[in-house]
C-alpha cells in the first residue's frame, strides 16, 4: 500500500537541478527498491539538504515507515502536506504511520479527510476497517470492509479482515465464506487457510481443518505452530498416529515445546501404549511440575496397565493360581462346617 508514482513527472523537475542532486535522489529511490531503508533516508536526507521536493519528503518517509520509524515518516508525510495540501496520498500514508504508531484517533482522522478528498479511495476504508478490528469494534470493522470490498473486489486484505471480524462475532458461515474468497485472490498468502483451518476446527469440521492446515504447512513447512495445531485437529479427529507424526514434527522443530509432550502421552495412552505414554508424562512433569493437565492422566494406573500388558502370562498365572487358591478355601471352610454339624 506504501508507494509513490514517480518517474516521468518529474523529468522536466529535474532539469533545474544539480547533477549530485539528482544522484542523491535516484540513490535514494534505488536503495529503497533494494530494501536498504537506512541508505535511502541518507540519500533523500542529502537531497532535501538542498531543495524541498515533495517526493523527496513523501520518499523518505516511506523510507522511515518500513524501518519502523513512526514519528520521522509522520513528520516527512506532514511536510509533503505543507507543500502539497491536495496530495491525499501523503495523507494516507500519514494515517497508516499514525496507526503503526498507536495513535487511533489521527489515524481515522486522516482517512476521513482522504475520503473527503477521494469518496472513492478504497484503501481508505481498509485502514478505518483495520482500525475498528483492532479496537474490537467489529460491526464497524466490517461496514468499512463492505464499502472497499465494493469498490475493489480484488484485495484479499478486505476479505481476509472481514472474516476475522465475522470470526470473532461467531458468525462462522460469513467468516468461511470470507475467508473462502480470499484464498483464490493469493494463494501464496499463508493467513487464510490458517484462519479458516482454526474456523473449522471450532465448528467441529476436524477433516476441513487438517485439509487447511495441510495447505499452510505447504507453504511454511518449517512452523511448529501448524504442525501443533494439524496434530489437535488430528487427535480431535481420532486419527491418533497420524497426530503422533505431527506432534513429534512439533518436537523436532522446538524441542521444548511442552504442549506437543502432553498431547503425545494422551495419544500413546489411548493407544494403549502405556510405555511411552508415561515417557512423555514425565517429561512434561519434568519441564512443570505444575502443568495444569497433569490431573487427567494417573500415572499409576499406566503403570498397572503396562506391568499386565509386559507379564501377562504371569498375571493370568496368577489370577489362575487366585482362583485355585479361593476354590480350595472356600471347599476347606465348606468341610470345615460340615464337621462342626456332625
Amino acid at each position: 500500500m506504501l508507494k509513490r508514482i514517480v518517474g516521468i513527472g518529474l523529468l522536466s523537475f529535474f532539469v533545474f537541478m544539480t547533477h549530485a542532486q539528482i544522484n542523491a535522489f535516484d540513490k535514494g529511490f534505488d536503495a529503497y527498491q533494494r530494501g536498504k531503508y537506512d541508505n535511502a533516508v541518507d540519500f533523500y536526507t542529502v537531497f532535501i539538504e538542498d531543495h524541498e521536493s515533495p517526493n523527496a519528503f513523501f520518499n523518505r518517509g516511506l523510507a522511515y515507515f518500513q524501518l519502523k520509524q513512526y514519528q520521522e515518516a509522520i513528520q516527512d508525510f506532514s511536510e509533503v502536506l505543507k507543500l502539497e495540501p491536495n496530495d491525499f496520498e501523503a495523507l494516507y500514508n500519514r494515517a497508516l504511520a499514525h496507526f503503526e504508531s498507536g495513535d487511533v484517533a489521527s489515524a481515522v482522522n486522516d482517512y476521513k479527510k482522504v475520503l473527503d478528498a477521494d469518496p472513492n479511495y478504497d484503501k481508505a476504508f481498509t485502514g478505518l476497517g483495520l482500525v475498528y478490528l483492532q479496537e474490537e469494534e467489529y460491526d464497524s470493522a466490517i461496514l468499512y470492509f463492505n464499502k472497499a470490498i465494493t469498490l475493489n473486489t480484488d484485495s484479499q486484505v478486505n476479505y481476509y479482515n472481514r472474516g476475522i471480524a465475522h470470526h470473532a462475532l461467531d458468525a462462522y458461515e460469513q467468516a468461511e465464506s470470507d475467508y473462502s474468497a480470499a484464498i483464490p485472490l493469493d494463494e501464496s498468502a499463508i493467513a487464510p487457510y490458517i484462519s479458516r483451518a482454526d474456523l473449522y476446527h471450532e465448528m467441529g469440521n476436524y477433516d476441513l481443518s487438517i485439509v487447511d492446515y495441510t495447505e499452510a504447512i505447504f507453504l511454511s513447512a518449517e512452523s511448529p505452530m501448524l504442525y501443533y495445531n494439524r496434530g489437535i485437529s488430528y487427535y480431535d479427529f481420532r486419527s491418533f498416529e497420524k497426530a503422533i507424526g505431527d506432534f513429534l514434527e512439533v518436537l523436532r522443530l522446538d524441542t521444548l515445546h511442552i504442549d506437543a509432550r502432553w498431547y503425545l502421552a494422551l495419544c500413546y495412552k489411548t493407544l494403549g501404549n502405556e510405555a511411552e505414554a508415561i515417557k512423555y508424562y514425565d517429561e512434561v512433569e519434568s519441564l512443570n511440575p505444575e502443568y495444569a493437565y497433569l490431573w487427567a492422566i494417573d500415572k499409576n494406573q499406566l503403570r498397572l496397565k503396562q506391568f499386565i500388558r509386559e507379564n501377562w502370562i504371569f498375571a493370568i498365572g496368577f489370577i489362575v493360581l487366585l482362583l485355585v487358591s479361593l476354590f480350595f478355601v472356600r471347599k476347606l471352610v465348606k468341610n470345615s462346617n460340615t464337621t462342626e454339624i456332625d
